[in-house]
């Protein structure tokens, strides 16, 4: 006899099978009618859409059983005595939940024979850069802009750096050849997508008599219900294009072909609970795992063997390690992990470790207190931070986080606050909001126990 089914794997059916259709109506409706009512009802529109897809997550997520853990180490009593002292908006880190992120991805990346190369975008924070790259399955530095590589030689020693980006200007392109001319142990690879992106850095290698590895990068998109799902970036898909222009790599004297990239960023950092998503994330893992490997083969059958095959990103990079062709996988913003990334069901064994903390300095009326500054909204996703601590206070609807103040809602009768007081926050993003601190408080066992100069703090300036 089967077994009898569970009424919410019943409902789960029903809403898997109508769902889709239900966010086609509604995304027709936000198109024609809520979007183009001027910028004021454009804000509201964005948040409906928000709230629509908060709503949907959570049926998802009660229907599949999934409860979120608790993360906090310190109580928000803790936290506050613990940040009495610190200027404010202030970005801090417990220091244990980051250590155990690198401990449970170098255990779980070593399942699957590969390497780890840490994505500096997401981190920003050189010293917890470092400090993950002491792991032994945990290598190599995934830059986004060449003025990383004398910060991080000359401090930490470090010889291998992919940029993740293509450059076209030879100031930047001299950086990259200075590097290897500093120290010929050093190995440093570029991104192209283009052969004018090979004449230049041909140039800039041969005036320092250098040679430069070089990193094919190929789109990695896919096309979901007649939408582009991923991001912009190569305009290489075909397995032939990828191969012709890393055969023109033999005909620069000081450019040598090293590998390829293909950053699948809609399944990196999409969450799981809408089933919309799943879909799309299910169409984009088996489209990659076919374009990767078609790619390698081709390159192969050319006499072309990559040493470098890089992909994934935090929220796939299981998946991705699980692919034969691959060698190497890049995280950055799961060892913060920023709350965009709470979706998104691989991702759990990461703990949020990066918080910010704002200072309230007035009360403009009863259930409002007003914290100075706040207003750090990442870039692409507009998303603003998450007030989080104490439990049942949020930024208003109207305000939000602001440039100079943020005003916090709260029930008087459950939470009482002094001036001087902290508001405890996630940011959206994990590296991007680095830019707007000067150092990390570090938070050990109960106190702070140091200050980590942040890109910014050590006066790196990486565009």
């Amino acid at each position: 006899m089967s077994e009898k089914k569970k009424p919410t794997d019943a409902l789960q059916e029903q809403l898997d099978k109508y769902l889709p259709e239900l966010q086609k109506i509604y995304g027709s409706l936000k198109t024609n009618l809520l979007n183009p009512v001027g910028n004021l009802l454009n804000r509201s529109s964005n948040n409906l859409s928000d709230t629509i897809q908060l709503g949907v997550d959570l049926i998802n997520k009660e229907l599949r059983g999934k409860h979120t853990k608790n993360y906090w180490r310190y109580s928000y009593e803790e936290l506050n005595k613990i940040l009495k002292d610190e200027m404010c908006p202030c970005a801090f880190l417990d220091l244990e939940s980051f250590d155990e992120n690198v401990d449970w991805l170098d255990e779980e990346i070593q399942k699957y024979g590969k390497k780890v190369r840490i994505g500096t975008k997401s981190i920003r924070v050189p010293e917890l850069t470092n400090r993950a790259l002491k792991k032994p399955n945990i290598e190599g530095l995934f830059i986004f802009h060449p003025n990383e590589i004398q910060y991080y030689q000359e401090k930490y020693k470090q010889k291998d750096f992919l940029l993740a980006y293509p450059i076209y200007n030879r100031p930047e392109a001299d950086v990259l050849s200075s590097a290897i001319k500093r120290d010929s142990e050093t190995r440093v690879h570029v991104m192209v997508d283009s052969p004018a992106h090979l004449y230049l850095l041909e140039k800039s290698a041969a005036k320092h008599h250098v040679k430069l590895g070089i990193i094919v990068d190929y789109d990695a998109s896919v096309n979901f219900m007649g939408q582009l799902a991923g991001v912009m970036r190569s305009p290489l898909r075909l397995p032939k294009e990828v191969v012709s222009l890393a055969l023109q790599c033999n005909e620069f004297t000081h450019l040598e072909f090293r590998g390829i990239m293909g950053y699948e960023g809609q399944e990196a950092g999409i969450g799981d609970f809408s089933v919309i998503y799943s879909l799309m994330k299910q169409k984009s893992r088996r489209e990659n795992v076919a374009r990767r490997s078609a790619i390698v083969k081709a390159l192969k059958e050319a006499g072309l063997e990559p040493e470098i095959v890089n992909g994934g990103g935090s929220g796939c990079f299981q998946d991705t390690a699980d692919e034969d062709p691959v060698t190497e996988v890049t995280i950055g913003s799961g060892l913060f992990k920023s709350y965009i990334f709470d979706p998104i069901e691989s991702m759990d064994n990461f703990k949020p470790s990066l918080f910010m903390a704002l200072r309230i300095v007035r009360f403009p009326k009863n259930g409002v207190a007003t914290c100075f500054s706040g207003g750090y909204v990442s870039s692409a996703i507009n998303k603003s931070p998450k007030v989080v601590l104490p439990e049942g206070c949020k930024e208003t609807p109207r305000e939000g986080f602001g440039e100079v103040q943020t005003p916090i809602l709260y029930n008087p009768n459950e939470v009482f606050f002094n001036l001087g007081d902290i508001i405890i926050c996630r940011l959206a993003k994990a590296g991007e909001p680095m830019e707007r601190f000067n150092e990390v408080a570090i938070i050990s066992k109960g106190k702070i126990v140091d200050h980590y100069p942040t890109n910014r703090g050590c006066g790196l300036w990486c565009g």
